[in-house]
Formats: structure tokens, sequence, C-alpha cells
């Protein structure tokens, strides 16, 4: 029976002339293919953008209250604008990735607007990351680096462009948010952080670090005296254990004759501890070197005491990536974040406390911060891991 079937269709018409089927095929071709552009057409205007609520009612409204939609020139970027491909093979690839967007609307996945703002942060990134990969395609379609007139831009923006065409960076790696409301980058990072600094490590090995800003206490009683202050991503040395309570060893530099402080590396002014007066006479000291830049001899000092288990984590890597995660979330929102290796500890330093009052850093994240971004420097990287 298929044989026959196949046979069949491959059999030359005794009833059509081969230019009959030659013709009707033509017609056919080209019917489809209008009709095939056409629809693809349609579905690239804003019309059919808005036609489902979720989109409307969500990031369309957005969009209305940006210079994206009105502006002084008249000139308006639509939805397929920003988010369609003008080429015919990026823009049929982003239509075949376009039905797994039919099977959430299908399933309802952001059919409310509190279904919508729990996914924002993920829609967010997918459209960042396409952006980013193709470097801002459809941005360039209207903006280009080579046709600014730099002279006629606010100083500022002016060196930040030139600087950002110079380095090759896209445009979505500053410019997230200008049409559509910014995600909380920052809740989210703060949800990573609760949750790591809320777990109990088993603390196998003898190398650990502090998670937050703790108290180095006398003794493992729990109503034991504080000999000093500690800050977050500082290396120990476990000595024993008891109960809750670890014994530990912090190894830093004492600048000068400052013998209240400990910093992490000599000659970085990355503070460690900051001692009790009380406890200075339990430091111990060894070698000192002198330290041409400041003038002064810094000794490498050694402080013993006792801190909460739940204070301390043998995942480095872990907790610098929430540090960074939080970094970005607070510095990356204007900007795209700058690479810790591209500035020395102490521009580090200055550029926190410059800009931190900008952010929602709390006290402790901005500590934690700077601790990343001194410690992973270009004049530090590697040092105290």
């Amino acid at each position: 029976m298929l044989r026959r079937i196949w046979s069949y269709m491959w059999s030359p018409s005794a009833r059509f002339s081969l230019a009959g089927l030659f013709i009707a095929g033509g017609i056919a071709g080209v019917l489809f293919w209008g009709g095939f552009n056409a629809a693809m057409e349609y579905t690239n205007t804003e019309e059919f953008c808005i036609s489902c609520h979720e989109m409307r009612d969500n990031v369309y409204v957005e969009y209305k209250n940006t210079t994206h939609f009105k502006s002084a020139s008249g000139v308006r970027a639509t939805c397929p604008d920003c988010h369609v491909p003008k080429n015919f093979i990026p823009k049929v690839i982003r239509k075949v990735q376009a039905v797994g967007e039919l099977y959430h609307k299908a399933m309802g996945t952001i059919d409310t607007r509190e279904k919508f703002e729990k996914h924002r942060i993920d829609l967010a990134e997918r459209v960042w990351a396409t952006m980013e990969a193709t470097d801002s395609r459809e941005c360039r379609t209207c903006h280009l680096f080579e046709a600014m007139d730099f002279h006629k831009q606010d100083k500022i923006a002016a060196d930040r462009m030139q600087q950002a065409m110079k380095e090759g960076e896209t445009c979505i790696s500053c410019h997230k948010g200008i049409a559509h409301k910014m995600p909380d980058l920052a809740a989210r990072a703060r949800e990573q952080q609760a949750v790591f600094m809320s777990q109990t490590e088993s603390l196998e090995g003898d190398k650990f670090w502090t998670k937050r800003t703790s108290a180095i206490l006398d003794g493992p009683e729990t109503d034991s005296g504080k000999i000093a202050a500690i800050l977050p991503g500082v290396a120990l040395t476990k000595l024993e254990s008891q109960g809750e309570r670890v014994k530990v060893r912090v190894e830093g530099w004492q600048a000068g004759e400052s013998n209240r402080g400990q910093y992490a590396l000599f000659g970085k002014r990355i503070l460690n501890l900051s001692i009790a007066k009380s406890a200075v006479d339990r430091v111990e000291t060894g070698e000192k070197r002198y330290f041409d830049d400041g003038d002064q001899d810094w000794t490498k000092t050694s402080l013993e005491g006792w801190i909460s288990a739940t204070d301390v984590t043998g995942n480095l890597n872990m907790l610098w990536t929430i540090s960074e995660s939080i970094y970005g979330s607070q510095c990356g929102v204007c900007h795209s974040t700058i690479n810790p290796g591209s500035r020395d500890a102490l521009s580090w330093q200055a550029d926190v406390q410059a800009y931190a009052p900008k952010t929602s850093l709390t006290a402790e994240e901005q500590r934690l911060v700077l601790r990343f971004l001194q410690l992973n420097a270009s004049d530090t990287k590697g040092g105290v891991q």
C-alpha cells in the first residue's frame, strides 16, 4: 500500500501539463511565503505584543513612562525594535524561541501581577544575557558609539561612553532598567546571603574564614570577655573546638606603633582585627619589616582566641560568590561592575567609601564587599587565600 502511494505521488500527471504544475506550485509558494511573512511581521508589532495582558499590564505600563516611549525628538522605540532582530535568520530563530513563551502563556506562569513580580528577575536576566550575547544588537540599530557627539553629552556620560567604547563594553552592561522596572537584585543577593550565613558547617580541617563581623573571646564560655572584633573574610587557623566555640589563631601585620589593629597583608591597610586595649599584651609579635611608602616598621603579629562556630566557614569560594553577588546587585545597577583586579586595594577603599552612601548597602555588607574587592585587587590577589 505504501509503495503504491509513493509511486503515485511521484508519477507524471496525465491530467496537468508540467508547465501548469510549475505555475501552480509557484503561485502556492508565493501565497505561502506571503502569508508566512505577513504573519511574522504582524507578530512584530506592538499591538501584537500587548495583546497579552501579561505584557500590557506590566512591562508596557512601565515602558510608557520612559524616553523610549516619549521623547523630545519624537522618536519612539517599540517592543519589537528592542526585542526582535531586524535580519531574517536571527528573526526566525527568535520566533522559534518564542514558542516556549506560548507554553508559559498556556500554563499561566505569569498571569497575575504577583506571579510576574516573582519571575521578574529571571525574565530580566534572560533578556540581559541575550543582549550580552549579541553585543546589544537591537540597541545598536539606533545607538552607535561612532555616531555619538560626545561634546553634546554631559561630561560624566561622555567620559563613561568613551571608556565603554575603548573597553569594548556592550550597551546592556550599563543600561539595565531603562525601559522597564529594575528587578530587586539586592533582595535576591540578600536571600542567598541569609541562607549561607545561617548554615553551621562541620568545620573539618584547620583553615577557615569569618562569615561576618564577630567577637573574638577570651575563652569558650558564653560569658567570656571580648578581646577583639574580627571582620568578615579573615583567614583563621583552627586550634581546637569546644562545644559551639572554636579556638583560632589570626595572623597579620601591625602598622608602626599602632598596636590596636591588625592588617591582613604587609603594607596594605586591610583590617583584620580591632583589638581591645585590655588584650594588647596577648598579641604575639614576630618579624619586623620596613615599609618605604609609610616610612615605618611593620610587625608580624598573631592573636589567639575563641569564636562562635556559626561565624566561620570553610568555603571561601562561596563567601566570595555571596560578596560578588551583593557587589553586583548594588554597583551593577548604574554601570557595569568593575573587575576587582582592575584597581589596587587602596583605590577600592576610596571607591567604597565614596559610593557606598549612594547604595542601600548595610554597614556589614559594606565591610564584606570591601574585603572581597581588596583581597582580589590588582596588588593583593591571592595574598591571604
